[in-house]
């Protein structure tokens, strides 16, 4: 083996934190406790949704949903996985369209 070729061993490496690190937890809380402070406007237009698609379909489909960002136009939700993806793009995009006044509408899965 080449002496210049140094590959550590399993127990060499030295891992190196910032002195100040920390990770914070927040509880989760539903969308619209989240919109309702963060985002007034997009927190109007759930309420308009869930009028729309019924309270029952409304918790299963879109109180999931981790964000959305809405614009003009456009927005995006992301959702919690691909399965929720799909069931919100086959079920509401109409009704989110409706809702948000909107013409482009992509849902994205988170990771």
């Amino acid at each position: 083996m080449r002496e210049d070729l140094v590959v550590p061993g399993e127990g060499e490496e030295n891992f190196v934190l910032a002195r100040d690190s920390s990770v914070v937890t927040f509880p989760y809380t539903h969308l619209e406790v989240r919109m309702q402070k963060e985002k007034t406007e997009v927190f109007a237009r759930l309420q308009k949704l869930k009028e729309i698609i019924g309270e029952d379909t409304f918790k299963r489909l879109v109180s999931r949903v981790h964000n959305i960002n809405y614009a003009d136009t456009r927005i995006m939700l992301v959702a919690e996985s691909e399965l929720h993806r799909t069931n919100i793009e086959r079920e509401i995009l109409p009704a989110i369209a409706q809702a948000f006044e909107v013409t482009s509408i992509r849902v994205v899965t988170q990771g």
